[in-house]
């Protein structure tokens, strides 16, 4: 599955506009960034209802679970690691590290970027089969796509495929 369409051109650009910018260490990246631009999707048809099915979340919130390492938040190419997370956590016990947003908003409602009780409504009312028991967050703040492709989502993919 090809995630960034002409990714060595898109890194090469990323490249130049790093060397613009200096390093992408303040949280606006400006008008200049090479944001990347497909021109398809990748997609694959679900095979049964949602109702049948085990439902994984991922999230770029940047959560973490308290007494663990937060994320880096002033990594100046962003943080590539992901933090794995007991879906039936107590919401006390979840912390976001973010660098580009306010996290406070989250504390207060974590339905806004981690949508777990929601989704265990869901799975009682039988929308979905049921929620993973763990869930995956990352810090949000990466600007280097190839290297988010490259390096953190091949262990994500193999950290989903190992759950039920």
């Amino acid at each position: 599955m090809e995630i960034i369409e002409n990714c060595e051109q898109w890194q090469k650009q990323f490249a130049q506009w790093k060397q613009r910018a200096g390093k992408a260490a303040d949280d606006t990246i400006g008008d200049s960034y090479p944001f990347v631009k497909n021109s398809r999707a990748p997609f694959t048809p679900a095979h049964r209802s949602l109702s049948m099915m085990n439902l994984a979340l991922i999230s770029s919130a940047g959560g973490y679970i308290d007494g663990t390492d937060p994320f880096d938040t002033n990594a100046p190419d962003g943080d590539f690691s992901f933090r794995e997370i007991p879906s039936e956590i107590d919401q006390g016990d979840l912390l976001f590290s973010a660098r580009g947003y306010d996290p406070a908003f989250v504390q207060q409602d974590l339905n806004v970027q981690v949508p777990l009780a929601r989704l265990s409504e869901f799975e009682a009312n039988r929308i979905i089969g049921q929620l993973n028991s763990t869930f995956w967050s990352f810090c949000g703040f990466i600007p280097d796509a190839g290297r988010l492709v490259t390096e953190m989502l091949p262990k994500l993919i193999e950290r989903l495929q190992r759950r039920p």
